[in-house]
């Protein structure tokens, strides 16, 4: 047996290895199959305060469009405020106010004031004052913030019937810190028949009594999910452990916010998430200002796009309020908003109830060093393409092999899955761009006139189905809780759209020109390079250089130029149509050059051969990106790229009848 055959076989074996785990990984993902919807409680109070209506009643009726949770935050000074239960001020402002009118009305407050010296004021100018005549409040207030502040920062007053405190905290941070729950509104919600879902916030120098009172409360209402607020995970940083330990114990899952690529989770959400044997649901919501920025419809698209795209299964709402419409316009849309979103969600073949979290999926190291055989061997195929010898092969084999394998098996395995991860994402449609090279070059010698439709798209599928062998290798190495979360992701996608393009353009002079060795290589550079230019070669560059610049900018997580609203629009379209959206990129542009890009050649045009080749080229390495969203659902990737491949083999093939009509009635031939 052939040392090429021996790299096909290998390759074979690994993407059979693949195929297994992706088996199991969409067994999981099967049944992380329920989208709750969670509403936002204080946003619902203040909706309820817009419309008039009493919050049961606007509860009900967003209970019976499909909303089956409820998010409900621990109290604030800000929330405590609003509710007219105590005053907050700085103390400069309570002095200012005490020497105008002699009166506070809170006779503990005006003791402690009398007794302050001028040094003293200025000196406190700045801390928040909290009064209050309410002794629940007041004890809620002083068991929370001595757990939270420090003795050194906190002094607490009471005369009576009038209480306060004085903290030393900036102001517009520290009023909005959760100060624990109030069990009235936790048991008012689950009366109700909510689910119950706390916004449970983490705070500085957190006990473990702190942290197990919290979970005591969870216990006592029957609490399912936690979406952490603030900046952290509860107990984090030290206490993380502990916390997750008791969450896990107690059977409570963990609401992961969905970021954007490159953005931070709450701090100590990678830990926290492991500790609990990942027992995570992923969370998408738009913000406050988010909501009232966009119309109806455009939230409802975005929540089912985070759902099939990221396979959000908790999406949080906040009633949108549009001042110019009426009341009942008003709950009328809110209410729509959940109705339409569980329609398309029930046609997507998935379910609306209380969210479960996504099944623990892990791989061993073995099994990561057999998926990775593959690319070795993808790698080793394509410097054969080079004429490296076999002898040259075999070693960079054996050490690509020990290489790969010694990372996976070590303390270095996160790495060493990235490195093969991205290694796919390049190798693979480089093979497929060098299969598609290879018989373009054929087509230009000649060959494959006969039957040109049935050898086109025998070409074209097998180019994408080559690069469509690593996308599947992808999705298996990745198959991990971790990525399927979004808690790590894959890296490097910018390398992965741009190596295989450099490789299309080098390996299509090296082949095509036969320049096989470096000096005549370059000889063709300087012959390109000591062209006569002409003013539709200047304007063709230009050309090129802005698509050039509009795809790198809009590749990857966080593209510099967003999508027109044109493009949202067909893209909704489609999602809700075929619900597996193909990528743009793949069937109008991709997928149809590549059979154009053969037409051209057939027709005697080579030189658009090169450039339709190279739009083809990325048909061909968009596949791979779209796999390396392993948040998105395994089947959803899978029926994304084959509906581009069809449409983009009908676009293709009806742009090459439109290219025959045009050079029928122009007799023109290219």
């Amino acid at each position: 047996m052939n040392l090429k055959r021996v790299l096909i076989f290998t390759i074979i074996f690994s993407l059979i290895v693949s195929l297994i785990v992706d088996f199991g990984r969409t067994r999981a993902e099967n049944e992380y199959d329920t989208v709750e919807f969670v509403g936002d409680l204080k946003s619902l109070k203040d909706f309820a305060s817009f419309t008039g209506e009493d919050l049961k009643s606007i509860l009900t009726k967003m209970k019976e469009a499909g909303m089956d949770g409820v998010a409900v935050n621990e109290v604030t000074l800000e929330s405590l405020q609003q509710a007219g239960k105590i005053s907050v001020s700085l103390l400069k402002d309570v002095e200012n106010l005490y020497l105008l009118s002699g009166n506070l009305g809170n006779l503990a407050l005006e003791d402690y004031l009398k007794g302050l010296s001028t040094k003293d004021i200025e000196k406190y100018s700045n801390y928040i004052v909290v009064s209050t005549k309410n002794a629940n409040t007041f004890k809620f207030l002083k068991e929370a913030l001595t757990k939270r502040v420090s003795p050194k920062d906190l002094i607490i007053l009471s005369k009576g019937n009038d209480f306060a405190f004085i903290i030393n905290k900036p102001k517009e941070v520290f009023v909005t810190k959760g100060l624990g729950f109030d069990e009235n509104e936790l048991f008012y919600i689950k009366s109700l028949g909510f689910d119950l879902i706390p916004r449970v916030e983490n705070f500085t120098g957190i006990k473990d009594r702190d942290i197990t009172e919290y979970v005591s409360i969870l216990k006592k209402y029957g609490v399912r999910t936690v979406i952490f607020n603030g900046t952290d995970v509860l107990g984090n940083p030290e206490k993380i452990s502990y916390a997750a330990s008791l969450f896990k114990e107690n059977g409570i899952n963990v609401g992961i916010i969905d970021v954007p690529m490159g953005k931070k989770l709450q701090e100590g959400m990678s830990k926290f998430a492991k500790f609990t044997g990942y027992r995570g649901i992923k969370v998408y919501g738009l913000s406050e200002k988010e909501t009232q920025k966009y119309d109806w419809e455009e939230i409802v698209n975005k929540w089912f796009r985070g759902i099939i795209e990221r396979n959000v299964r908790i999406i949080y709402v906040r009633a949108k309020i549009d001042d110019s419409k009426s009341h009942q316009y008003n709950i009328k849309e809110n209410i729509a908003m959940i109705k339409d979103a569980t329609d398309y969600i029930k046609r997507a073949g998935l379910k609306v109830g209380i969210a479960k979290p996504l099944p623990e999926v892990h791989q061993g190291k073995f099994i990561e060093v057999l998926i990775s055989l593959g690319v070795v061997a993808a790698g080793l195929l394509i410097l054969e393409l080079f004429g490296v010898s076999i002898r040259l092969l075999a070693i960079l084999g054996i050490i690509g092999v020990i290489g790969v394998s010694g990372i996976l098996m070590s303390r270095f395995n996160d790495l060493g899955v990235k490195t093969v991860a991205l290694a796919y994402s390049i190798v693979f449609p480089s093979l497929g761009i060098a299969y598609y090279v290879n018989r373009l070059d054929e087509f230009l010698k000649g060959k494959g006139e006969n039957n040109f439709v049935w050898h086109a798209l025998k070409i074209f599928f097998i180019s994408l189905a080559i690069s469509f062998a690593g996308a599947l290798s992808i999705g298996a190495i990745m198959a991990d809780s971790k990525y399927m979360l979004k808690i790590d992701y894959f890296r490097g996608v910018k390398f992965s759209f741009i190596l295989p393009l450099i490789f299309y353009v080098f390996y299509y002079i090296w082949r095509v020109y036969e320049t096989h060795n470096f000096k005549a290589f370059w000889s063709k550079i300087k012959e390109f390079l000591d062209l006569d230019l002409k003013v539709w070669h200047v304007m063709a560059f230009v050309i090129a250089a802005v698509a050039g610049i509009l795809y790198i900018s809009r590749t990857g997580n966080e593209p510099i130029i967003k999508p027109t609203e044109l493009e949202l629009k067909f893209r909704d379209f489609l999602e809700h149509t075929l619900i597996a959206r193909p990528r743009t990129k793949e069937f109008l542009i991709g997928d149809p050059a590549l059979l154009i890009g053969l037409y051209t050649v057939l027709k005697k045009f080579n030189g658009w051969a090169f450039v339709a080749g190279l739009l083809g080229s990325i048909g061909i390495l968009s596949i791979t990106n779209t796999f390396s969203h392993v948040e998105s659902v395994l089947i959803i990737a899978i029926e994304r790229t084959l509906f581009a491949w069809v449409l983009g083999a009908l676009i293709g093939l009806i742009g090459i009848w439109l290219l025959s009509k045009i050079l029928k009635n122009t007799k023109k031939e290219y």
